[in-house]
């Protein structure tokens, strides 16, 4: 094999040429890669930590979730919503809950998003008891009816 002679004219256009559309081609397949691909994708869900006091209560979010406290329930963080916490002999809480934005750098989520409040916890009171009976009521003896015969 001869060796190229980069000294002519037409082998340096030629060399030129080859380099130019090699490096175009390299351009045109990084720009054709969306840059959202790189990089990592959000996260939309948070872990939410249901508490009550007394423990064993049903814990129901407005989107859908349900669990007996204590527990913990992956929830999506879009938008905010309530916890409603139901225990017999006690009355029913609902607490609100909101998301929270996530720290953001030039490209990317610095945090992960939140809810606040979390952990939710709810004091739940006992219900009152219920009313008593009303009393039983009496028949009276019509005054037109004769007693009854004695024997």
């Amino acid at each position: 094999m001869a060796a190229l002679d980069l000294k002519s004219g037409m082998t340096r256009a030629a060399a030129g040429v080859v380099l130019g559309c090699a490096l175009a081609g390299c351009s045109s397949v990084a720009s054709n890669i969306p840059l959202s691909s790189l990089l990592p994708a959000p996260q939309t869900d948070a872990i939410l930590t249901l508490d009550s006091n007394p423990p064993g209560a049903l814990a129901s979010t407005s989107n859908g979730g349900a669990c007996q406290t204590p527990c913990a329930l992956s929830t999506p963080v879009t938008d905010a919503f309530t916890v409603t916490y139901t225990l017999d002999g006690y009355l029913p809480q609902t607490v609100s809950v909101r998301p929270l934005a996530a720290a953001k750098s030039a490209l990317i989520d610095a945090t992960p998003p939140t809810l606040a409040p979390n952990p939710v916890t709810a004091q739940l009171q006992p219900a009152p008891p219920p009313p008593p009976p009303p009393p039983p009521t009496v028949k009276k003896r019509s005054a037109r009816s004769p007693p009854p015969a004695a024997r």
